[in-house]
């Protein structure tokens, strides 16, 4: 995700963020296998907190770990936030605060998606982790503003990719409001979640932070995190030089297309 000076290089993956993308894949697959009834059974609701005796209130939990299995975008997406966002942030608060983040950004997106259904008269079932995403996105964002991140192809700083995002979920309620109806995409889930990861960040990060992430300072656990990036990153980078050298060796300069071409020349220019 990181587009610095060290180059792309994927993050490595957490205590955490591991568990948490082994549950949702775990359940996403049950629920195939049961043809949806798993997101009857877990779904939220207002209709559905009421259900035993107040146990639906569960359901403002077990909705984040359930995905529609005919909607596989929707799974693969929240992945590949909390896979990017989710290991950044896991370097500052650690695995219980990650945790803790993850569960309490969707109890607020789903506080916050049913009192929109509630103003708008609509009361459908949500699914789905983008809540608890929103919140670890944002809490990354104001982790590092000036972050660059690659948005399909394109890189942008992290404040303003965050930025564009939440503003799509505003434009978005404020469009169900004038329609009647929020339609099939949960924005306010989503900004629920996004206000919590910046109230989260703004006034509650020690109870984020456990004892052993408190000590040491965000300043220097963040870089120790860049360096980390950046040693992969090189390493990436030397691999595939190396390779490189050993085809020139064997086939000749001119067996290089254009893109290895490139690659070693801006190799030779970043090393001067």
């Amino acid at each position: 995700m990181d587009y610095g000076r060290g180059g792309f290089a994927l993050p490595a993956m957490t205590p955490a963020v591991k568990l948490l993308l082994i549950i949702n894949a775990a359940v996403f697959v049950v629920n195939a296998f049961s043809a949806g009834r798993i997101s009857d059974l877990l779904a939220l609701s207002g209709s559905g907190l009421t259900d035993g005796f107040g146990l639906g209130l569960l359901r403002l939990l077990t909705y984040q770990f359930v995905h529609s299995y005919v909607d596989i975008f929707h799974i693969l997406l929240n992945m590949l936030v909390l896979f990017f966002f989710g290991t950044m942030v896991e370097t500052e608060v650690g695995r219980k605060g990650l945790f803790r983040l993850y569960i309490v950004s969707g109890v607020a997106g789903g506080i916050v998606q049913l009192l929109l259904g509630l103003a708008m008269g609509s009361d459908p079932q949500v699914v789905g982790a983008s809540g608890a995403c929103y919140g670890i996105m944002v809490y990354a964002a104001c982790m590092a503003p000036r972050m660059r991140v690659i948005f399909i192809i394109f890189p942008l700083e992290m404040r303003w990719l965050v930025g564009f995002l939440v503003f799509i979920g505003v434009y978005s309620t404020l469009i169900g409001f004038q329609r009647g109806g929020g339609g099939s995409v949960a924005h306010g889930a989503h900004l629920g979640g996004a206000l919590w990861g910046y109230l989260a960040f703004r006034f509650f990060r020690n109870f984020y932070m456990t004892a052993d992430f408190r000590s040491g300072g965000l300043k220097t656990r963040f870089q120790r995190w860049r360096q980390e990036r950046e040693r992969k990153g090189e390493a990436s980078r030397r691999e595939v030089m190396d390779k490189l050298l050993d085809k020139v060796h064997s086939q000749g300069i001119d067996s290089l297309t254009t893109a290895e071409r490139r690659f070693m020349e801006s190799e030779s220019r970043r090393k001067r």
